[in-house]
């Protein structure tokens, strides 16, 4: 099976700038958990699902109309090649604490996964083995501030990734 079987190739965006009001009514009409967020060129900057709402607005105490949706989204954009295995993007998900990504084929959005959807069509053999995988090399991120270094997870206690970090030394930015 493909992941283009898997996806979904429809998928809704929002402007960076928009409040994250607009945002959660916009994934509530439309029945979505993820929006791709986009620059004003349209190119797509990042990802917002509820997991971001909770974990980057809620704890703000801010009013929902006062906060931009760039400020809780995940960035960069978590994106896996539509040519990638089922198995591969799995392991993606889970070594980089997503529910959901991006599919990409040739620089461009064609669709959305998630865990769930992922893991209907993989064993619980597999399932297991794709939990306990290791941290792979085969993604990388460039810094957005430097474009010299890779962002790289820093993960918790508990084995959860709390911030993103450059590898330039000189650069020292995080997200």
């Amino acid at each position: 099976m493909k992941l283009s079987e898997v996806m979904s190739s429809e998928f809704m965006t929002i402007d960076e700038n928009a409040s994250v009001f607009d945002a959660v009514r916009k994934m509530v009409e439309h029945k979505t958990y993820g929006l791709v967020v986009v620059d004003s060129q349209q190119r797509p900057v990042g990802l917002l699902s509820e997991r971001s709402l909770i974990k980057r607005f809620i704890l703000r105490n801010k009013k929902p109309d006062e906060v931009p949706v760039k400020k809780v989204m995940r960035r960069p954009l978590p994106a896996v090649p539509l040519n990638i295995s089922i198995p591969r993007a799995a392991e993606y998900l889970v070594q980089h604490g997503l529910e959901r990504t991006t599919v990409t084929d040739k620089g461009k959005v064609v669709g959305y996964v998630t865990l769930t959807d992922l893991s209907r069509y993989l064993s619980r053999d597999r399932i297991w083995s794709v939990l306990t995988a290791h941290k792979t090399e085969e993604f990388v991120f460039f810094c957005p501030t430097c474009a010299i270094g890779t962002l790289q997870p820093v993960y918790g206690d508990r084995g959860e990734i709390k911030v993103f970090s450059c590898s330039n030394a000189a650069c020292h930015y995080t997200e």
